[in-house]
């Protein structure tokens, strides 16, 4: 144990830690993350009233891949429609869809213009 004496001394000799009042608050800015104007296209098209007919459907679908056709073509793609079951559409990527590591996100891009067109979901599936 140390006397009094001694320990006065070892107290006095440390140096006073600064007092932080109140510590401001840093601002962080994230990269990436700052917010952006919303880059939503147009409205979608509002739901119809009734399922539409088989030939209907298929009307629907031709006319969207027809629109998607010149930005598939432009980059050595293409996308053909095979079928059309109830609420699944297969279709067969071509060109340079083949084997593209990117072809995931075009049947993505497919399947969300066809809601578009159609009014409700369905699931592309490529063949």
């Amino acid at each position: 144990m140390l006397d009094d004496g001694r320990a006065e001394t070892l107290l006095a000799s440390r140096p006073e830690a600064p007092v932080a009042s109140e510590p401001s608050p840093k601002r962080v800015r994230l990269v990436g993350l700052e917010r952006r104007p919303s880059v939503a296209g147009p409205a979608p098209a509002p739901r119809p009233a009734r399922r539409l007919g088989a030939a209907e459907r298929i009307a629907a679908i031709e006319s969207a891949l027809a629109a998607l056709r010149p930005r598939l073509k432009a980059d050595g793609g293409d996308c053909q429609l095979v079928d059309v079951v109830d609420d699944v559409v297969r279709v067969r990527l071509t060109g340079a869809c083949v084997g593209c590591q990117l072809a995931s996100m075009t049947v993505l891009g497919v399947r969300m213009r066809l809601v578009e067109a159609l009014g409700f979901p369905i699931k592309v599936v490529p063949v």
